[in-house]
């Protein structure tokens, strides 16, 4: 059975020992130019992670690969074949009205 360790008796010594090139005590220092975030340039290389590979594999599973472009109907008959059914099924109900009357 390991021995078991006590606990300590002030705050800082409760303080996980990171070496500081690791992970900067962030909360004893004020902020400085170096310590504020920065947006990446275009010489910056993604660090490598499980995540970003398994994502990687999950797009190539999500994303279809490119098919052909569908054959659609020309311009003209898209806009021409709505409104004349339109206008042929208006002139049939006020020619249907006309006649109830």
């Amino acid at each position: 059975m390991p021995a078991v360790q006590p606990r300590p008796e002030s705050p800082a010594s409760a303080r996980s020992v990171v070496p500081s090139a690791v992970a900067p005590q962030a909360h004893d220092a004020p902020l400085s130019s170096s310590s504020v975030a920065r947006l990446a340039d275009e010489l910056a290389v993604p660090a490598p992670s499980p995540v970003h590979q398994l994502q990687a594999e999950l797009v190539q599973l999500i994303v279809p690969p490119e098919a052909e472009a569908e054959q659609l109907y020309p311009g003209w008959f898209r806009l021409a074949f709505p409104l004349a059914s339109s206008l042929l099924l208006w002139a049939a109900i006020l020619w249907g009205a006309s006649h109830l009357a």
